[in-house]
Formats: C-alpha cells, sequence, structure tokens
C-alpha cells in the first residue's frame, strides 16, 4: 500500500523529523498570527480566528507527538510519522490560506504582500525539508496550488493605490521574506555541516573498523584475509608486468614454553619483536602478515629464482634468532620456514594465493621437520606428486559422490582372539575399477586444499556405519579414524566433528578419535588441546597415534587427556629381532601403564610378534595378521559370528 510504502520512506528519519517539526513552532505561531491580524484589519476576522485556533492546537498536537505524550503514549513511530505528515500537510494549508484573503484586498501593496508571504513559505518548506522528501512534495504540492490561486485571483480584482499603512505591511512581509529565508538558509546550513560532519566521523571510524578488520591487534601486521588479498593484488600485478614472487612462511619454535614460563607478557614482547624485525626485512620489497599465533608470512616480488628466496629466507633466520631482552632477560627463538615460488615454466593461473600459500605451509613443515630446521624451497617433484586436472576432478568427484568410503581394520584381544573393535581406513574405489590406498590420493587431497571436506566425509561415514551396526545389535567396540589437525586447531572444524557425533548421540562411546604426537607442536596447540577436552567430554575416546615416532617429549604427554597409546608399526616389526625395538616397546607399555591408558601395537604381522607383545603384557593389536581393512558388512558378518560363537 502507498501508506505503508511512505511510512518505510520515512522510518528511519524519525528523530530529525521530529526536530524539524518541532524547532520553528514559536516563529511560525508568531507569522501565523501577524498574517491573520492582517486580514481581519481587512475585515476577514472569522477566517482569521479560525486559522489561528487551528494552528496554536495543531502545533501543540504536533508537540505532544513527538514528545509521546497522551493520547500519543503507545503509538508505534510508523503511526506517529503519518501523523505528523498529514498535519505538517494541513498546517501548511493553513498558513497559506490567509493569503487568499489578502489577494482578493484591491491595494497593490496587500497584494504584494500577499505574494511575498506564499513565496516565503515555499523558500521556507524547501530549506527545510530539502533532505526529507516525502515531507518536502507533501508540502509543497498544496502551497504552490495556493500560490497560483493567489495569482489568479489578482488578476480578479485589478490593483488600487495603497496608504502608507499598507505600504508599511508590505515592507514588513519584505523584511519577515528576507529574514525567513535567511533563518531557515543558516538552519539548513548547519544542518548540512553537522550532517557532513556525521557522516565525516562515520567514515573515519568505518575506516577505522575496516583497518582494524586488516591488521593483527598485536602486531599492527596484515590478518590472513587482508594478506590473501594482497597476495592477489600482486599476483595479478605479477601477470601484466611479470617477475617472480616468493612466499614464505615461517613458524616459531618453541614458543609456547617462552610463553609458558615467561608469561603471555614475554610471548607478546616477542612476537612483536619478531614481527618488527620481519617487517624491517621485507621493507618495501613485499608484504607481511600474522596468521596467528606464532606465524608469521609475507610475500616477496623481483627475486630472481628459488636460491635468491633460500637467501633471503636465511637472512630472516638470522634476524628473527637475534636475541631479545625482555625485564633483564634475554629472550631466545628460533624459526622454520618454509619458502614457495612463482615459476614462469608454470601457466599463471596455477600460481594462486592458496596454491602458493599450501606449498609454503608444506615446506616449512618438512623445515620442523629436518633434524637442523634449515629453510625449505618447496620443490614439487620432492613433495606431492603434481596432479593433472582429470586426475584433480575425479578426487573432487569422488568426495561428493562417496567413492571415497572407510573401510575396517579390527583390533584384537591378543589373549582371546575375539574383535574389540576397529580402526577406519579411507579407501577410493577409483574409477578405472581399481582400489586405492591413501598412500595415493592423501597427498593430493592436501594439495587442493579439501582436507576439510575429506576429514567430514569419513567422519560422516564412520558415525552411520557404528549407528548402523548398533541398528543390527552389535557391538562394534571402539571404532576409531584419524582425525587431522584442521580439524581440532579450528574452530569450524571443531564444530564440524561435533556435530556428526551429535546426529547419532549413541556412537559416542564407540569412537576413538586418532591423533598424532606432533599436535604437541602444532601451531595451534592450546587451540587443540581445547578442541580435544571437548570431544572427551561428549563421550569419545582419544587415541595417541604413531607414538615414538614424532617430537612429543615426556612433558608433553601430561598436556593432553587421551584414553589410548597406539605403538607404531616400525616399533613392532623389530620385536624378537632388534633388542632397541623390545625396549622401547617395553617402556612404551610401562609408560602407559603409569599414565593409566590402555595400548594397542599397530602393524602385528606375525604369530612370534603377538607372543612378544603377550608377553611384554600388551594385550591389544591390530594387523594383517589378523585381517586387513575389510568393507563395512564384512566386518559386521565377522562381529555376528563372533557373537554367535
Amino acid at each position: 500500500m502507498m501508506i505503508d510504502r511512505i511510512a518505510v520512506a520515512i522510518r528511519p528519519h524519525f528523530a530529525a523529523i521530529g526536530t524539524l517539526s518541532t524547532r520553528d513552532i514559536p516563529l511560525q505561531l508568531l507569522s501565523g498570527f501577524c498574517v491573520c491580524v492582517i486580514i481581519a484589519w481587512k475585515g476577514y476576522v472569522l477566517p482569521a480566528v479560525l486559522i489561528m485556533g487551528w494552528l496554536v492546537a495543531s502545533e501543540l498536537m504536533v508537540i505532544r507527538l513527538f514528545h509521546r505524550k497522551t493520547p500519543f503514549r503507545h503509538w508505534t513511530k510508523d503511526h506517529l510519522l503519518l501523523a505528523a505528515l498529514g498535519l505538517a500537510t494541513i498546517n501548511n494549508i493553513m498558513y497559506v490560506l490567509p493569503a487568499l484573503y489578502m489577494a482578493t484586498d484591491p491595494s497593490l501593496a496587500i497584494k504584494i504582500a500577499a505574494l511575498l508571504w506564499v513565496l516565503g513559505i515555499q523558500v521556507y518548506t524547501v530549506n527545510i525539508w530539502s533532505r526529507h522528501p516525502v515531507f518536502l512534495f507533501a508540502l509543497l504540492v498544496p502551497s504552490m496550488t495556493m500560490t497560483v490561486m493567489t495569482v489568479f485571483e489578482f488578476s480578479r480584482t485589478p490593483p488600487t493605490g495603497s496608504t502608507l499603512t499598507e505600504w508599511g505591511i508590505t515592507f514588513g512581509f519584505v523584511f519577515l521574506f528576507i529574514y525567513a529565508t535567511i533563518d531557515s538558509l543558516r538552519h539548513h546550513l548547519a544542518t548540512e555541516r553537522a550532517l557532513f560532519a556525521a557522516q565525516a566521523e562515520s567514515a573515519r571510524r568505518l575506516n577505522q573498523l575496516e583497518e582494524n578488520q586488516r591488521l593483527d591487534p598485536l602486531t599492527g601486521l596484515l590478518n590472513r584475509p587482508a594478506f590473501d588479498a594482497a597476495l592477489h593484488v600482486m599476483l595479478t600485478d605479477r601477470n601484466l608486468t611479470g617477475g617472480e614472487i616468493a612466499v614464505v612462511l615461517i613458524d616459531l619454535d618453541n614458543f609456547k614454553p617462552i610463553n609458558d614460563t615467561y608469561s603471555h607478557e614475554a610471548g607478546d614482547r616477542l612476537l612483536i619483536e619478531t614481527a618488527t624485525r620481519v617487517r624491517r626485512r621485507v621493507a618495501d620489497h613485499g608484504i607481511v602478515g600474522r596468521l596467528g599465533g606464532d606465524e608469521f608470512i609475507c610475500a616477496i616480488h623481483d627475486l630472481p629464482d628459488g636460491d635468491a628466496a633460500i637467501d633471503f629466507a636465511w637472512d630472516l633466520d638470522a634476524a628473527i634468532k637475534g636475541p631479545i631482552q625482555w625485564n633483564e632477560r634475554t629472550l631466545k627463538i628460533n624459526a622454520s620456514i618454509g619458502v614457495a615460488m612463482t615459476s614462469e615454466d608454470r601457466p599463471a593461473l596455477e600460481d594462486t594465493v592458496q596454491s602458493l600459500c599450501s606449498a609454503a605451509d608444506q615446506a616449512m613443515f618438512a623445515a620442523k621437520s629436518s633434524p637442523n630446521s634449515n629453510p625449505v624451497l618447496f620443490d614439487a617433484a620432492s613433495f606431492a606428486p603434481r596432479m593433472s586436472p582429470q586426475d584433480k576432478q575425479a578426487l573432487i568427484e569422488a568426495l561428493s559422490t562417496n567413492a571415497i568410503q572407510p573401510f575396517y581394520q579390527p583390533k584384537i584381544h591378543l589373549p582371546s582372539g575375539k574383535i574389540i573393535g576397529f580402526e577406519a581406513l579411507a579407501r577410493w574405489r577409483h574409477p578405472d575399477g581399481t582400489l586405492r590406498q591413501p598412500d595415493d590420493f592423501i597427498a593430493q587431497i592436501n594439495e587442493l586444499g579439501l582436507q576439510g571436506d575429506f576429514m567430514t566425509l569419513m567422519a560422516s561415514q564412520v558415525v552411520d556405519d557404528v549407528q548402523a551396526l548398533l541398528d543390527r545389535g552389535l557391538d562394534p567396540g571402539h571404532v576409531s579414524f584419524n582425525v587431522p589437525e584442521i580439524a581440532l586447531a579450528t574452530l569450524t572444524g571443531c564444530q564440524d566433528l561435533a556435530r556428526i557425533v551429535k546426529r547419532h548421540p549413541d556412537t559416542a562411546k564407540h569412537l576413538t578419535f586418532e591423533i598424532t604426537e606432533d599436535v604437541f607442536i602444532a601451531r595451534a596447540a592450546e587451540a587443540i588441546q581445547s578442541s580435544i577436552a571437548a570431544f572427551r567430554a561428549l563421550g569419545v575416546r582419544v587415541s595417541l597415534d604413531d607414538f615414538g615416532t614424532g617430537f612429543a617429549s615426556f612433558h608433553h604427554l601430561s598436556q593432553l587427556d587421551f584414553d589410548e597409546l597406539k605403538i607404531d608399526t616400525s616399533f613392532v616389526a623389530g620385536l624378537g629381532q632388534d633388542p632397541t625395538s623390545d625396549v622401547l616397546v617395553r617402556g612404551f607399555l610401562s609408560i602407559a601403564s603409569g599414565l593409566g591408558v590402555s595400548v594397542i601395537a599397530e602393524g602385528v604381522e606375525t604369530e612370534s610378534q603377538s607372543r612378544d607383545l603377550i608377553n611384554m603384557g600388551c594385550v591389544m593389536a591390530q594387523g594383517y595378521l589378523f585381517s586387513p581393512a575389510i568393507p563395512l558388512d564384512a566386518a559386521a558378518a565377522q562381529l555376528e559370528r563372533q557373537q554367535a560363537a
């Protein structure tokens, strides 16, 4: 409806309209009183009294209306504004109406005064309501109509001479016209200045907010979204101007112990100083950002080749390692640095923000894993093999069509030989008919940045499969599957996993999330530990996978609540052949016993290994000796046979 559209248009300006409607009421009533006195003097006493009575009553009503006085206390803003619009329109007509009576008078001076009056009202209306079109047109249309009628009256009554008093009245109207014009213009300009000032302040605050959203609050470096946007611009410019760009990812080693030992203030001081050193080294040659925690990233343009990029990384490494003074203490930090570069040998479309940052991330992890932590330059030949467009499409379709499915390797209670659980392992039913192992596609999933999709797919299918076994009256025991760092370190990943588990609450006590011990030194170790605590609160068990193969220390074991420790295949393979393996496995079992957690041995392939484990006190194992990973139906069949026995 028209009224609804009008209400919507003026609703945001309630306060401004209220101010403009009530601000000049005393001046308006005084002017109206003067003009009514004139028409009464000319013999129109009754119209003068009625007009003035209406104006006084109406303007008082406008005041009560915008002050929410009775009877308008409970009216909505829309009702108040529409009522104000109606009153303003009628009032404008009433203010102009005396001009009609003055125009019928034969005195030339009074006719001129009438014309000045209607023109003055129009000028005032335009100056006051120019920023509120609904009010402006609602008031101008009737006043212009009255102007036409006033001019028409001039032709009906030819003018005659005027007395000195009448000319005095006209000069008074001239003065009133000039005053009203200047005053309304002054108010208009003041309103414009206030509006411009408000807009400027709003723009300043918006710019400040945008700046705050672009910058890391602690270091003043670009945050991740801002860095990605800036790198995208650099890559776009490179397509036009040429030159290579290096992306350098920096992860501070052992930052958490410094933060925990000396306080967060010391950690902040170290991060700020590191940011300053990196920014000083990059200078005008590129951009610098902080990805969060103790991780920094920069992009450098116009480096000639990979050797120059590695030299730059060494310079950064030396700058970061310099001592930092804090409260009469000297803090020192090392860094793992990964480098990725664009290449003129690759199509420009392949050098994207995502691909370069992912490559630098892989190189950084390689640097962290190396004994000397030297900077590493990403080389496609040394890392995951590049995928053809057809392979990429096939893998993407596999994730969307559930062609990648969990197979289940039984976990065995060694003394009895019974199945006590399963480990879910991914298998890809490839379009060429082969069944592909994780080693054939996990690296490619990481290359495409699909870790989150893969994790969600696997977790959903495992939870659904466990629920299906429970619905068939089967006890699957503890079913485990690997949970990557991305699911634990990010709020989105954690929420996705929790939502999947909550979809079938009865499965929680049968689920085990396997994590590798590298989470202890991950870039978001604190967030990961919080996520693990949240999952354990849901009833999900946590298993520490591949124990002894990473960088965890005994101190790290006390930082994380877990339920199970898995002995890696590399140690089990040496049982009975390598005395060191025997000693280490016994040590792992002793540690687990002291921590009150269960132990399961992976990769058991011989009866000899099984006997040795039993003799050492390890009662749970999995491996090809018992069964490879099998489809869900086969796993269910094994459970049914065991349950029937």
